[in-house]
Order: structure tokens, then C-alpha cells, then sequence
């Protein structure tokens, strides 16, 4: 497996997840890369844990993990690989903010 495909996987959201930091530039279709981007990439790489969760794994957990951050459990010991994801991944950090959000402002009157 490629870089670019373990990169794919591991981001797998976004068509061109580095753009949203404007580190790569388009220039028909080729794709430049700057010092900037591969500064970027080395320290993704770097941070990467071994058996890192995709997008789909980690937003299966999702919930779970929302629910161990509201409750002050410790999220991050016992779901290490989300912490990870949700750490490189800004599309899966965003989601995980609107539920932790929603999960904190819900209305502890309501039964489930």
C-alpha cells in the first residue's frame, strides 16, 4: 500500500484533506506540494499510531467515546485509536464536537 493510499484511508473523508489548510496547491491536475505540505504530512505520519482508525472505524465509535469525554471518564486511555483519529482528522473532530456539544446541552429532564 502506497503512502498516498494509507494517507486516502486514514483521512478517508475529504477528496483532498489538506487542502481545508491550504497546503496544497492545484495547478491543472497536477498536485504541488510545498515545504509547508510535507512538514504537514511528516508530522501526520510521525503521530500516526500503528493500527490507526479510518474515518468510518472511528466514527463507529464515536458515540461511545462522546459519551466517555461527557462523563470525564478517561476517553483518551481506554479509546486511545479514536483520540488519535480525532486528533488528525479535522472532518471526525468536528463531528465528535457537534455530538459532545449536543450530548452537553441536552435536557437532563428527557428520558432516553
Amino acid at each position: 500500500m502506497t503512502i498516498w493510499t494509507r494517507l486516502r484511508n486514514l483521512f478517508g473523508r475529504s477528496k483532498h484533506p489538506m487542502d481545508e489548510c491550504g497546503d496544497v496547491n492545484h495547478h491543472g491536475s497536477q498536485m504541488v506540494l510545498t515545504q509547508d505540505h510535507l512538514v504537514g504530512l511528516m508530522h501526520r505520519l510521525e503521530t500516526t499510531l500503528e493500527n490507526a482508525y479510518s474515518c468510518d472505524e472511528a466514527f463507529a465509535l464515536l458515540d461511545e467515546y462522546v459519551e466517555l469525554v461527557a462523563n470525564k471518564e478517561e476517553a483518551e486511555r481506554l479509546m486511545p485509536l479514536v483520540k488519535n483519529h480525532l486528533d488528525l482528522c479535522p472532518d471526525c473532530r468536528d463531528e465528535f464536537e457537534i455530538l459532545l456539544h449536543v450530548l452537553q446541552t441536552a435536557d437532563p429532564t428527557t428520558d432516553d
